[in-house]
């Protein structure tokens, strides 16, 4: 009902519960905006909190803690609710910490696991990364801006220099690249897999990787009038897609490959902020979430008909005969994500390609290449991940087989996600209407509706399919790949881990131990707590004595 009154009457609803803050000039209210952003986002976050809840309520049913987990997952949609309906910068900052803490709760929710818990852990620490260029932003928005609401942001940004623009852009930038899974502060996607599917259902579908995006598009104002910081989140997107896609085409871990695709699919939201088609990226976010939610349902579904209930593909196979709805739903996700004509995918995606063409810039040609070539490893791994789990000869034992089954429970959330990653697409052009942005050169893709060739519309589909085609009928020729050099470079995900842990966090740990030895028990301790405590107690002891030589 709310999303058909925003939609026919376009009327932002603003809910204002008081104060937080009254200084001077300086004004933090405590309210809530519904507009037409909100309304979009809310949709998706809706409907597929509600899917999982579903979902979780067949996968966890023999979890002895099963209503913890349903608990903490209602709170995650609560402040990410917050985080959406927010009017202001402290109000989304505390949804957006919160989502962390709930993250964090739900990745270490099999806690007797090692993994889950260093898995969750690493989430943690690498999102207070972000966490704390966000607290660097407000800082810096309260000192130049005197003000933390969007209203008051979008309309004094056109005025404000260069310099006030790009330190807060990219600190909110980097924030979103910390909890969107950007390439630098990438590495906790991969390891949050460790929590239960519905987790990752959730999580990495519609709500918290994408909170990123929609913080960006709501702060568009200073990244418009920053040109730098869109030339910068431009080439970030299309770097961070063309790289995960490339790990997922080496990875075997059926979660892990779906967590790069959605890395490769926040990034293509960054190129499309890039090049100033902010509605677009929006848009994709709202169609994305759906076959996203969809894919990662349908191999929590696989998993949980195994026995040993593994998340290597190269142990499945065989499977369309066993577990057809899952194949099903699989197969149509999979052609969305691939962005085949007709499904929810193509409209969304192939919009943001084009627009980088028609950009008509250096820049964009570039990186309209760059996202070609991320569409066809989105097809080649998609159509990997198809065949080696339902069309490859089983590679289990007959045990193993003897149990696979269809939970009925699991498939009622699915169709309806189903339905909505088929045909979610057909209103694009009358959706992106609706967008209150109000940027003056938001208008690309009238450009690329009607000068780009038609060769640079089709080329992302043709690339794909082909490949796919070939990938399908050469699978032993050029699929049981040799541990090369570049496969093993792949495989490691680029070393980053590596790199990340030896030639940062061991550092930092060094410089924190010295810190702690030097200040924190040296100069600190001498000259604080433990000094001042026992000067005063010297002090008291001198004062006695004094005294008691006085009266004898």
């Amino acid at each position: 009902m709310l999303a058909y009154f925003m939609y026919q009457y376009e009327t932002t609803i603003y809910i204002n519960i008081g104060n937080w803050l009254n200084m001077g000039d300086l004004n933090m209210p405590y309210g809530l905006a519904l507009d037409n952003l909100a309304m979009t986002v809310l949709v998706p976050v809706g409907i597929i909190t509600l899917c999982v809840l579903l979902y979780a309520m067949a996968y966890m049913a023999h979890d002895p803690n099963r209503n913890r987990f349903y608990i903490i997952l209602s709170m995650f949609a609560m402040f990410m609710t917050m985080l959406i309906m927010a009017d202001n910068y402290l109000m989304m900052f505390m949804g957006w910490e919160f989502v962390g803490v709930m993250s964090y709760l739900l990745m270490s929710f099999w806690s007797t696991r090692i993994n889950a818990m260093k898995s969750a852990l690493s989430a943690m620490l690498l999102n207070r990364m972000g966490d704390t260029f966000f607290v660097i932003c407000l800082a810096l928005t309260i000192i130049y801006y005197r003000a933390v609401d969007f209203e008051t942001m979008n309309l004094v940004s056109p005025y404000m220099n260069n310099v006030t623009l790009n330190s807060t852009g990219m600190t909110l930038v980097l924030a979103a690249t910390a909890k969107s899974a950007q390439l630098g502060l990438h590495s906790w996607l991969l390891s949050a897999m460790e929590g239960p599917t519905p987790v990752s259902a959730t999580l990495h579908a519609a709500t918290m990787v994408c909170a990123g995006m929609f913080v960006l598009v709501r702060s568009y104002t200073m990244l418009e009038y920053s040109p730098s910081m869109s030339t910068f989140i431009c080439w970030l997107g299309g770097l961070t897609t063309t790289v995960s896609g490339l790990i997922a085409l080496v990875t075997n871990d059926i979660k892990r490959v779906m967590a790069l695709s959605t890395m490769s699919q926040t990034s293509m939201m960054m190129l499309a902020m890039g090049i100033s088609s902010y509605d677009l990226a929006m848009y994709h976010l709202y169609c994305h979430a759906f076959f996203k939610a969809t894919l990662f349902m349908a191999a929590g579904s696989v998993m949980h008909s195994l026995i040993a209930e593994t998340q290597d593909m190269r142990k499945y196979g065989g499977l369309q005969q066993y577990l057809p709805f899952s194949y099903v739903a699989m197969t149509m996700a999979s052609l969305s994500l691939m962005a085949m004509p007709g499904l929810t995918g193509y409209y969304s995606k192939d919009i943001i390609m084009e627009s980088l063409y028609g950009n008509y810039s250096m820049s964009g040609y570039i990186l309209y290449y760059m996202a070609v070539a991320s569409a066809t490893l989105t097809s080649l791994y998609s159509t990997r991940l198809l065949y080696l789990t339902f069309i490859n000869n089983p590679m289990s034992n007959r045990n193993t087989y003897t149990f696979v089954h269809e939970n009925v429970g699991m498939t009622y959330p699915m169709f309806m996600l189903i339905m909505y990653s088929m045909y979610l697409g057909y209103n694009r052009d009358n959706v992106i209407g609706h967008y209150s942005l109000t940027t003056p050169i938001n208008n690309h893709f009238i450009d690329t509706e009607f000068t780009v060739p038609t060769l640079y519309k089709l080329l992302p589909l043709m690339a794909g399919m082909t490949l796919s085609m070939w990938l399908v009928y050469t699978y032993e020729v050029s699929y049981k790949l040799n541990y090369t050099t570049v496969y093993s470079y792949l495989n490691n995900r680029i070393y980053f881990d590596q790199l990340l842990n030896n030639k940062m966090m061991r550092g930092m740990l060094k410089m924190s131990n010295k810190m702690n030895v030097n200040m924190d028990q040296g100069t600190t301790k001498a000259t604080g707590s433990t000094g001042i405590s026992r000067a005063m107690t010297y002090i008291n002891m001198l004062f006695m004595f004094n005294l008691l030589y006085t009266f004898i």
